[in-house]
């Protein structure tokens, strides 16, 4: 893929692939809507997989793909995330099922916004628009990450305690937000505060070693060219 070869541009593999998730996860939409989820009554994560799917690819589908406006790296990094969050911990119940998934999403997804807040960063970086340090960009983005965690987390809160047994918690399956399998509530929320650190930590020094790769063979990391391009269309 691309983003983890900084000296190339998006290759044949990275476009079949997205190809392959788009295809999935339209079908997974649409049948879970139809049908609902494991327990049948998970239809509302079928229709925000639609709604996600069309979000991400409104200008392509609306120009017959004239118009691109994400690099096919962050889509993938996109896709990701509506699989593993919408269709595998809501839809398929993976966040009952497994007692881990729940940590596994709160360093995945950060991870995930991290490494795009990366290319955003360097983009601005190596277009002049940004005087930083590699080191300086990554603080940043964890910050963000952090506090993007936080925003999350009292979303979480909210929904548990004024929302879940209204007519949204009615929607929903009145499924709590907050707790797993195997912690309390507010155990498994500074536990996932810390998870979400951990992943935009990560996220952020994959970035860095990326852009540190790229450098070394005397070129700069491709992913800042889409994006400017995107910027530019």
């Amino acid at each position: 893929m691309s983003f983890l070869n900084p000296d190339t541009n998006t290759n044949q593999l990275e476009r079949n692939l997205l190809r392959i998730m788009r295809i999935f996860l339209l079908v997974a939409g649409v049948y879970i809507t139809l049908f609902g989820g494991v327990n049948g009554s998970e239809r509302i994560f079928g229709v925000m997989i639609l709604v996600a799917l069309t979000i991400i690819n409104a200008p392509a589908i609306f120009t017959g793909n004239r118009i691109r406006v994400l690099p096919v790296e962050i889509e993938l990094l996109l896709l990701a995330m509506v699989l593993f969050e919408l269709v595998g911990g809501d839809a398929l119940g993976l966040y009952v099922k497994l007692p881990y998934y729940d940590n596994f999403m709160h360093f995945m997804l950060p991870l995930y916004i991290a490494l795009i807040g990366m290319m955003l960063v360097y983009t601005m970086y190596h277009f002049g628009r940004l005087k930083a340090t590699f080191l300086e960009m990554a603080i940043i983005i964890v910050i963000v990450t952090i506090g993007l965690g936080g925003v999350l987390e009292m979303g979480e809160y909210t929904y548990d305690k004024y929302l879940a047994s209204g007519p949204l918690g009615q929607i929903t399956g009145n499924t709590q937000m907050q707790g797993s399998p195997t912690q309390d509530p507010l155990d498994d929320t500074m536990n996932d505060l810390f998870t979400d650190t951990a992943g935009g930590i990560v996220g952020a020094l994959i970035g860095v070693l990326l852009i540190r790769r790229a450098e070394r063979r005397g070129g700069h990391w491709k992913i800042a060219d889409e994006i400017e391009d995107m910027i530019q269309e």
